[in-house]
């Protein structure tokens, strides 16, 4: 499994992050390993806004950098009923699969979201750039080798054209690739709200 926004059929180091190229270098490395392989290439984990969860109890404000940055977050259970499928049927060999969530949703959009799911009225306070460097580098659990990394993803993922929504999920599990709201649901007690 890859991600990180790699391109498919493009040079990893054509990519456009570091991130990107990482993942790209993985799946170059498989592809000419001989070995039969499928890649799966998930976008943004949901799972990855419990990143905000501290601040979500602490408050109702989420402050970072990016709010408009657009991706499709998937579920986590959608990328692992993907792989059940292509360990266990034929036809998934020499494949890569980008496998999205069902909506294109900026972060601000997703801190509502969550907000709806744990019953309060959460909202986005925008930091420049080196605000969220500062208090990402002040994270005692934050690596602070990714994040330069990171704000340099996310600055070229803003310029970009919005990502698309693939079917790759519905096409090969035969189930619709579930929505942020249902995963924050699920995940309401972790933001500090009550499991629906």
């Amino acid at each position: 499994m890859t991600g990180g926004d790699a391109r498919p059929g493009v040079a990893p180091e054509l990519q456009p992050t570091a991130v990107a190229r990482w993942h790209a270098t993985v799946e170059h490395l498989i592809e000419q390993s001989g070995m039969e392989w499928t890649i799966l290439s998930p976008s943004t984990f949901m799972a990855n806004t419990l990143w905000w969860s501290e601040q979500i109890k602490a408050g109702d404000i989420v402050r970072g950098a990016y709010g408009q940055l657009k991706t499709v977050p998937i579920h986590e259970d959608d990328i692992a009923a993907v792989a059940v499928r292509a360990l266990t049927e034929d036809g998934h060999a020499g494949r890569r699969y980008t496998l999205t969530g069902p909506e294109v949703l900026t972060q601000e959009e997703q801190v509502r979201i969550i907000g709806e799911a744990t019953g309060r009225p959460l909202r986005w306070h925008e930091l420049t750039r080196e605000e969220e460097r500062a208090r990402l580098l002040a994270d005692p659990g934050f690596p602070d080798g990714f994040v330069d990394e990171l704000l340099g993803g996310y600055a070229t993922l803003i310029a970009a054209p919005p990502p698309a929504v693939t079917t790759a999920v519905l096409d090969i599990t035969g189930t619709p690739a579930t929505p942020l709201s249902a995963w924050a649901a699920e995940h309401a007690a972790d933001f500090g709200g009550e499991r629906r």
